[in-house]
Formats: structure tokens, C-alpha cells, sequence
């Protein structure tokens, strides 16, 4: 998908709205036990910060260091940032995080993505540069040069736990989320289509047992298994059709499943029952039954961020899985 317009649109939130969109990333993919956003006076250096357990900052945690400017990252500022978060850490205010992530709209200047990308050059660099840059403004009123223990503190610290986000990679997590579409309105990235197995497996055999009910019905002969098809060509086709639009549905809840809020795939396929259930009252044989059904379904607009993303299969598929439910049924 295209992810210009959302890059130009994420990069003019302001300071706060920028934390808000980091702790989304962190909180909608797993692997924290909670995430949270203290950005602020006072926060130590902390902007968001996900901890993996309920031992907070006393644990293992990640720091998640929140720049939004009109331009890239700078050295300086970062040489800022990594020096408040060690000094803290030796202050005892916290452990030292596991890593922390320098995350900016913009990414950093090409000569802070380098010196990350070397640990020992980024040491360098704030160990050479702590007087002027960090020792006034770790704390407000307070100048905290690099002497003593604290000289022997940063020589020691793992600078490798430093790193850096770049925005795709921010987006390319965020929109996996279920934060991604109530925040860009619905934009949602494709699904998959789905893969249909030769065999007929056995999570299929409810709805797949009623459209065999419909191919008895028209050919007057009982049709209880795949292979009483192979006489019927047609109708053997139409079996391969139907199974195709039931696992484009399966991968089309199954890709949106976690990248929305609760409820809207069970919604989305509340509203295909609602809009055929009139088409299945109108009918009394099967296979007009199921055709009308399908029709319809196709046709449907359900009220739903997913419906642009709802290729017509995808829309029949989900008739399938009401049937495969025992929600719906073509012969009566």
C-alpha cells in the first residue's frame, strides 16, 4: 500500500500525539506486560517504555525515546538522551533498560544512524562530548560531570543497547495493530488471498456437507463425498469455487483478526447473515437458495472499516463460513 499520505500525515503530530502513536506501536504487538507513556518533567529520560514484567523498571525493560522534530535526529540530542538514561541508572533511579530506541518521524542524521550502528563510536561520542552536552541537564539546576564513579559507570555500560526506528518500520508494525485503522480512518493493508488445500479438510465438513445437499438435489443423485463429483464435472468445478471463496474469507478474518478492535470481523459477518437472510426467505430450492445468497452477499456494503477491503469472493466466502457455523442452510 501506499504509505506516503500516512507518513506526511504522522509527521505533522505534534510532541504529544507522536508518544500517543509510539505507545500504540508497543502496546497493539505482544510481548510486554504492559506499556506505558510517561513522557513529561520528571520522567528521568523516559518517554514510553514497555515492561516485561511486573517488576517495572526494577525488571526488564524497553525505553522507547520519543523525538518529533522538523528535522533528523541529532547527534547532540541523543548524546542528551543516552547520558540521562545512564546517569539515572546509576543514580539507581531504574535498571538500565534492555535497549533503548531513539524513535523520531524524520530517523536520526546520517552521522547518528552511523555511530549506533558502532556501539563504540556512539560510547566515544558521549563520553568525549558528557561535559558539554549532558552533565548540565540531567538534572534541572544540577551539573553532574563525568569524574568519580560515574566516569567508571559509563565506561562500563552497554552502549549496544542503543538503537533506532525508522518509520517504515514504525508503520509496517503499527499497521498490524488494531490501533491502525480507527487512527488513518479505515486504511487498512490488503489481505492475502487465501489457500485452498486439494483435500477437503475436516474444519470444512459442515459447510461443505450442505452444498453437497444442493448438488443432490439438482442432480437427483445422493451426493455424500468428493468423489460420487467426478462424474458431475460442473458440478465438481462448482464445489472447487465455493471452497476458493471459504478460504479467502478464512485469511480475510484471519488477517484483520488482530490488526482491529474486538468484535469488528464477528460484526462484519454479522452484517453478510443480515443482508442474505431475506434472500434465503425468498427461495425454497437449494441452489437458487445458495445462488441468490451469494449474489447478495457480493453485493453487500457492510458498514465496516474491512468493507474496502472486502473483495466480492471474500464477501461470498463468508456465506460458507455461516454455513460451515450452522447459521445458514441451502436446502431446507
Amino acid at each position: 500500500m501506499n504509505l506516503a499520505p500516512i507518513v506526511k500525515l504522522v509527521r505533522a503530530y505534534d510532541a504529544t500525539e507522536w508518544e500517543i502513536f509510539i505507545s500504540e506501536w508497543q502496546k497493539g504487538l505482544s510481548g510486554y506486560a504492559s506499556v506505558k507513556r510517561l513522557g513529561g518533567s520528571g520522567d528521568q529520560g523516559r518517554d514510553v517504555i514497555g515492561l516485561s514484567s511486573f517488576a517495572g523498571c526494577q525488571g526488564v525493560w524497553d525505553n522507547y525515546q520519543c523525538k518529533h522534530y522538523e528535522v533528523p535526529l541529532s547527534t547532540p540530542a541523543a548524546c542528551e538522551d543516552a547520558g540521562k538514561i545512564i546517569f539515572h541508572a546509576f543514580q539507581g533511579a531504574y535498571t538500565p533498560p534492555r535497549k533503548c530506541s531513539f524513535v523520531a518521524p524524520r530517523g536520526p542524521s546520517t552521522e547518528l544512524r552511523d555511530l549506533l550502528l558502532r556501539p563504540d563510536k556512539f560510547k566515544a561520542e558521549v563520553m568525549a562530548t558528557w561535559n558539554k552536552r549532558v552533565a548540565g541537564r540531567v538534572v534541572a539546576n544540577e551539573k553532574h560531570l563525568l569524574v568519580g564513579g560515574l566516569e567508571v559507570y559509563v565506561e562500563a555500560y552497554d552502549f549496544t543497547t542503543f538503537t533506532y526506528a525508522t518509520i517504515d518500520e514504525i508503520l509496517d508494525d503499527h499497521r498490524k495493530t488494531a490501533y491502525w485503522a480507527s487512527r488513518f480512518n479505515g486504511v487498512l493493508p490488503p489481505a492475502p488471498a487465501g489457500v485452498t488445500p486439494i483435500e477437503i479438510a475436516p474444519k470444512e465438513s459442515v459447510y461443505v456437507t450442505k452444498l453437497f445437499d444442493v448438488y443432490s438435489e439438482e442432480t437427483g443423485t445422493l451426493i455424500s463425498c468428493a468423489t460420487d463429483l467426478d462424474t458431475q464435472a460442473s458440478w465438481k468445478a462448482d464445489l472447487q469455487k465455493q471452497r476458493v471463496r471459504f478460504y479467502d474469507a478464512e485469511a480475510f478474518m484471519a488477517h484483520y483478526r488482530d490488526q482491529t478492535e474486538p468484535g469488528t470481523i464477528e460484526d462484519f459477518a454479522e452484517q453478510i447473515h443480515d443482508a442474505i437472510e431475506p434472500a434465503l426467505d425468498a427461495e425454497t430450492e437449494a441452489h437458487p437458495r445458495l445462488t441468490l445468497a451469494l449474489a447478495t452477499a457480493g453485493q453487500a456494503q457492510p458498514a465496516s472499516v474491512l468493507a474496502p477491503r472486502a473483495k466480492v469472493r471474500v464477501k461470498q466466502g463468508v456465506c460458507h463460513q455461516l454455513a460451515n457455523e450452522d447459521r445458514v442452510s441451502w436446502k431446507l
